[in-house]
């Protein structure tokens, strides 16, 4: 009896051993280190982007925004336009392009932080993976100052972010357990491993 007794509690023990643990702290612990805090860019259009100076479009208006808050510099063109059956007229263009290359990524406008977990799962076994999946409310915190001049009310993103902290985002973020520790989960990671 006492052999299995002994082989039960060491199968429960080692079964224990596969699943690592999981909590609300631990989620938390990781969504700090590698969720929360992340630096926000939006990007609008690409750079360099040319548009007539008497344009009222979309584009436009955000690029003389951008302009104004120095965040993109700009250049006078003039040239002169084939109009067909020997008619030409001149064209006034403001030739639009990035400050500096350092920053591809967009414009910074704010850090992510986290609100709340809302839900969060029991840790999951696949093949030899274990992941967990949470619900996560979020806000932009640290907002740029530029966010909120009135030309940049038509874009969501940062019309969103303005009122994050009252009405968070809410994500699913999807953790995996790897070299002893848990991570979050990107799969855009796993495919360049390969």
């Amino acid at each position: 009896m006492k052999p299995l007794i002994l082989t039960i509690l060491l199968l429960f023990s080692s079964f224990g051993l596969t699943q690592p643990a999981f909590g609300p702290n631990m989620a938390a612990s990781v969504l700090q280190q590698d969720f929360a805090g992340e630096r926000l860019y939006w990007t609008p259009m690409r750079l360099p982007m040319q548009v007539e100076r008497a344009s009222t479009s979309r584009d436009a208006v955000t690029l003389a925004a951008l302009f104004r808050h120095q965040m993109v510099a700009r250049d006078e063109k003039m040239y002169m336009e084939d109009m067909g059956a020997g008619k030409k007229r001149v064209v006034l263009t403001w030739d639009y392009r990035a400050l500096n290359d350092k920053d591809p990524e967009g414009f910074y406008y704010g850090i992510r932080r986290v609100k709340e977990i809302m839900s969060l799962s029991e840790p999951q076994q696949q093949a030899d993976e274990t992941y967990a999946e949470a619900m996560v409310a979020w806000y932009v915190d640290d907002i740029e100052s530029w966010v909120r001049d009135p030309a940049f009310r038509a874009a969501r993103t940062l019309r969103r972010s303005q009122e994050s902290f009252q009405k968070p985002f809410e994500t699913r973020v999807i953790f995996k357990h790897e070299n002893g520790r848990w991570k979050i989960w990107r799969p855009e990671n796993e495919l360049a491993n390969y």
